[in-house]
């Protein structure tokens, strides 16, 4: 027998969780609900988790952590024994929370729900989705954080309500509004920044710390490369997290390391209000995509019937206090760590259930334990169906054209706030005559201007039916439910049979029948070339 597990794949921690009795319960991984997304090198053993955390203050040059920042980006950390992608990372992490995990549980787990940042592009969603096929797990969902967490706090909910998630949480931070009915949850506007959360928080008091150091030594030991240097570093960022974490509860804090450099040791206080004014300016840009959202959504905030408070970094008093005044009088959700997990728990085993079913019969069917149980575990918390999650397209997708004038404009294709799964096709035409080939290059962003939207990739078409006249050309774009990108360029030949196809795109060339367009490629009568918007699609 398999277990379904949800798995939110933190930047600075991970939590998995299952369905129990009807219940989403967290898997403690070596006694914490807690797993440290970290990585080390030990005598060239590779060690993830609180191991690996450990180890960074007595071995920093071999160990990485926050590496989901950068999924999905070409670069690797060098370990000194050995390179790793933030891919790589991101799969020893999840392959030892499997095999952990499945071990507690003393079944085998395959199958998974992943949640990502609302605010991963595709190029991300693709490195996590790779990560977890190389761990041996069949990725059910790539689930977007916020929603996970509505559906953990929404599955009891009986009544029709719009809700805001606000998650901030170790290097990411989304913020989405949801329409929530019973089983259904629709993704109304999503907004975020993939760059921003607790450690951004930790690193501001670590520049306050370094400027007193540096004041006092004399010299700038952030440049240093010694290896006492690279530790003290390190003993400066834990004490920082530290000091964050202790202003949730406390006026002041006092921050000691006792022989940070050969005999100096370290000394600070450190008061809320002081903390509050560091941090303001990444408060503040938080507190702009709220509002943006909100504009996103074409709603005040006077429709939002609650806001839900996710991710470790909301412990911050600043946090709650901030949101009352933008919006309202935040939830705090009990073990705000967990609730994603727990969410995708319950998302991953509703994958699961039949379209229908006959609950009378499963009962009476007991060998099909496998999924007698998922079902009536899912009915524990008051599903009698499967749950329903409408997703938005977080970007603008498109290609560059010509226009009458003959320059280049962003064309969309796929507009952000579109439904997921989503799909569409413009028609365009080479340029010149006799042309041989024509070159179609992707971008992603809301200018009109190619030059201010951000570059993907492009294909290069060899045209078949080279013709003095212009020939036409249709680009493709798809979009799946976990919004990874498939795009591809196709030529028209101008016959009579295709009149239907080109007649459906109408006087812009956008609204071209993708149904149709994918029958004749399926029946071979339309040759195309086709990439998936990923990692080799040079995202800068």
């Amino acid at each position: 027998m398999s277990v379904v597990v949800g798995i939110d794949l933190g930047t600075t921690n991970s939590v998995v969780s299952y369905l129990k009795r009807g219940r989403a319960e967290v898997i403690p991984i070596d006694g914490k609900n807690i797993f440290p997304s970290v990585l080390s090198i030990r005598d060239g053993e590779i060690i993830v988790g609180s191991q690996a955390k450990a180890r960074m203050m007595l071995s920093p040059e071999t160990s990485v952590c926050s590496t989901k920042r950068d999924m999905g980006k070409d670069i690797a950390y060098d370990l000194g024994t050995e390179m790793f992608t933030p891919e790589d990372v991101a799969y020893y992490i999840l392959k030892t929370i499997k095999e952990k995990a499945g071990s507690i549980l003393e079944e085998k787990i395959d199958q998974a729900v992943i949640t990502v940042p609302a605010y991963f592009t595709s190029e991300q969603r693709e490195a996590t989705k790779r990560a977890a096929e190389r761990a041996g797990l069949n990725v059910l969902r790539l689930m977007p954080e916020p929603t996970a967490a509505a559906l953990d706090y929404g599955i009891d909910q009986q009544r029709d309500q719009i809700i805001m998630v606000y998650d901030l949480g170790g290097g990411t931070f989304d913020i989405s509004i949801m329409k929530v009915d019973k089983n259904e949850f629709e993704v109304l506007a999503v907004d975020g920044n993939s760059r921003l959360g607790g450690d951004d928080f930790d690193e501001l008091i670590c520049s306050r710390i370094y400027d007193k150091i540096n004041d006092e030594l004399g010299e700038d030991i952030t440049s240093k490369k010694d290896k006492k240097y690279i530790s003290a570093l390190m003993k400066i960022r834990e004490n920082a997290e530290k000091a964050k974490m202790d202003l949730s509860d406390l006026e002041e804090v006092e921050i000691i390391i006792p022989n940070l450099i050969d005999d100096y040791s370290f000394e600070m206080t450190l008061t809320r209000d002081e903390f509050n004014q560091l941090v303001e300016p990444l408060m503040e840009e938080t507190i702009d995509k709220i509002y943006n959202v909100l504009k996103l959504a074409n709603l005040t905030r006077d429709d939002i019937d609650r806001v839900l408070l996710v991710g470790g970094s909301t412990k911050m008093p600043i946090v709650k206090e901030k949101v009352r005044d933008s919006v309202k009088d935040p939830y705090v959700a009990p073990n705000v760590d967990e609730v994603v997990s727990r969410g995708a728990a319950i998302m991953a085993a509703s994958l699961c259930v039949p379209e229908t079913y006959d609950m009378a019969q499963i009962n009476n069917e007991v060998n099909r334990t496998n999924e007698v149980n998922r079902v009536n575990e899912i009915n524990g918390v008051n599903l009698d169906k499967k749950i329903i999650v409408k997703e938005k397209v977080v970007f603008t997708y498109g290609i560059d054209m010509l226009d009458e004038n003959r320059k280049l404009y962003f064309r969309p294709i796929i507009k952000r706030g579109s439904t997921l799964p989503a799909k569409g096709a413009v028609l365009g035409y080479t340029s010149t005559p006799l042309q041989k080939s024509v070159v179609i290059t992707i971008y992603r962003g809301e200018s009109k201007s190619v030059k201010e939207n951000q570059y993907l990739g492009e294909l290069e078409l060899d045209i078949v039916n080279v013709s003095e006249k212009n020939v036409p050309v249709c680009a493709l774009f798809e979009i799946d439910e976990n919004m990874i990108i498939t795009f591809t360029s196709i030529e028209i030949p101008m016959t009579e049979e295709y009149r239907e196809l080109m007649d459906s795109s109408g006087n812009d060339g956008g609204n071209m029948d993708v149904d149709l367009i994918n029958k004749y490629l399926l029946e071979g009568k339309l040759k195309g070339k086709k990439i998936k918007i990923d990692a080799k699609a040079h995202l800068k």
